[in-house]
């Protein structure tokens, strides 16, 4: 069966089970090429994965650092394929300690009963859902992948999931009507790429606008009236729990005037350090020293604490603006 939309408007859509297909079968499918999921360039760590207090999760797969616990069903979504969904991306977060987490629930159809809590869900856990649409011609059958649930915050690098529960993508006309984000991500570019490194802007999110280094959306900015809510990576590494350089910065940042907040479930973890910026204090060494310390903490091979215990004459000062 063809995975690529292809030119459907001759076919009619159909059920997998008028098909004689089984869900056993449509796990394999998937896993034979993960890029059926729609969820980018994926690999396969397991699949039937046993866990330690029973049960299995139908596939684990991974881009770099990032882990997606998928849970697969024919038919429309019930309760114990999404329980079981939520169940095994926890028990992976404790298994594997500093990646971050994505559940990821692939049906039929989620169009029913449990839609609204999955809605509910995705604004506050990292979580996917997933319609698999199967459409029949005269000659072969078609499956199409749909994200109709995405939790907003996860940042899915260059996979082709853009839908969200939330809406349609914005353009960087609807952002100049935000004048006063719109006025912060400029300056913020600006800076940035004068002090930091080349970053390129995503104006595609429904709610921020994504300033990206590489694949990675490095700072996504929040609107507030006289700038920005940032959700920053964090210059240790951490994902869980508050880290050394986040009581660093806490400290010299308050000193100052601005409030570092931890959100560790932001992004599934990867961005937790936010803090909300107005255009003037983008002036402000505290601020420009953080910033200089989660956009390196993704091409440097230590953390910003591991630096700061070397000798002067091994690495420079990590505070240096």
């Amino acid at each position: 069966m063809n995975a690529t939309p292809g030119n459907v408007h001759h076919g009619s859509p159909v059920r997998f089970r008028d098909l004689g297909l089984t869900e056993f079968w449509l796990q394999n499918w998937l896993a034979d090429d993960p890029a059926r999921l729609g969820l980018g360039q994926v690999k396969i760590l397991a699949q039937e994965l046993n866990q330690p207090s029973g049960g299995s999760l139908d596939i684990l797969a991974a881009n770099e650092d990032t882990y997606y616990s998928i849970e697969v069903q024919l038919g429309e979504v019930d309760a114990s394929h999404g329980f079981r969904t939520i169940d095994y991306w926890a028990r992976n977060r404790k298994q594997y300690a500093g990646k971050t987490h994505v559940a990821v629930l692939v049906a039929e159809s989620a169009a029913g009963r449990y839609r609204t809590a999955l809605e509910a869900l995705a604004e506050s856990i990292p979580l996917i859902v997933v319609e698999l649409h199967a459409w029949k011609g005269a000659t072969e059958t078609i499956i199409v992948p749909d994200a109709v649930i995405v939790n907003e915050s996860l940042d899915l690098g260059d996979a082709p999931i853009k839908k969200t529960a939330g809406g349609a993508s914005k353009t960087e006309a609807d952002w100049q009507e935000r004048r006063g984000v719109w006025q912060f991500h400029l300056a913020f570019e600006e800076w940035v790429k004068k002090h930091l490194g080349p970053v390129r802007v995503d104006y595609s999110p429904n709610s921020y606008i994504g300033v990206r280094r590489g694949r990675r959306v490095w700072a996504p900015l929040w609107p507030v009236s006289d700038g920005a809510r940032l959700y920053l990576p964090d210059p240790d590494g951490s994902k869980d729990e508050e880290s050394l350089a986040y009581s660093h910065f806490q400290e010299r940042l308050s000193a100052v005037g601005i409030e570092l907040g931890w959100s560790p479930v932001y992004n599934a973890g990867a961005n937790p350090i936010t803090v909300r910026l107005a255009t003037g204090d983008l002036q402000k060494s505290e601020v420009q020293d953080l910033l200089r310390a989660s956009f390196e903490i993704l091409s440097l091979n230590t953390t910003w604490s591991d630096r700061r215990a070397l000798p002067d004459s091994e690495t420079s000062s990590p505070d240096a603006v």
